[in-house]
């Protein structure tokens, strides 16, 4: 009996990298033959397909084990969004955060800041919102985002232009 359950442990195939979804892989590099490509790739694919979960793990995979790849900023932007998808929003605001933070110039800041206003807005923090959409017209007046960001300001109902201080008397 404990000769064929031996063998039968050794035949079962391994566990699959990363354990639990959106969880950080437990091993500290990646299995041979994965690639940063190909695990972005992988990611990308199942994204789109709407297989979140995957997804999640994967894009986390990415990040513990490629940070320093120029993919990593869009790995941790698809996170987000991921979670905008799902509605949950504060760990989607951590996230767009995280983009803002870790890589504050890339090609996902725009982006980025944008999501974390309609993230903001979808919690119900309307002004905190609107300030993300102002701050994204300030820095990047025409990039596309911007426009888009524009549209929102007016679909809320207010200005583009950013808050003006008190006066002091």
């Amino acid at each position: 009996t404990d000769l064929d359950n031996a063998i039968r442990m050794m035949q079962a195939p391994p566990p699959p990298p990363g354990g639990a979804p959106g969880l950080a892989p437990s091993a500290a590099a990646p299995p041979a033959g994965v690639t940063a490509k190909s695990l972005y790739d992988d990611a990308m694919r199942d994204k789109n397909a709407g297989n979140f979960e995957l997804a999640l793990r994967q894009f986390n995979d990415f990040l513990t084990w490629f940070a320093s790849s120029d993919l990593a900023p869009n790995a941790q932007y698809y996170i987000g969004e991921i979670y905008y998808a799902q509605k949950q929003y504060d760990a989607a605001l951590q996230a767009f955060d995280a983009v803002l933070e870790r890589f504050p110039r890339n090609a996902k800041t725009n982006d980025a800041r944008f999501m974390k206003g309609q993230t903001l807005v979808q919690m119900g923090q309307r002004n905190d919102g609107a300030d993300e959409f102002r701050a994204l017209i300030n820095e990047a007046p025409n990039s596309d985002v911007a426009g888009r960001a524009r549209t929102e300001l007016r679909r809320l109902g207010l200005s583009a232009a950013p808050a003006k201080p008190a006066r002091k008397r």
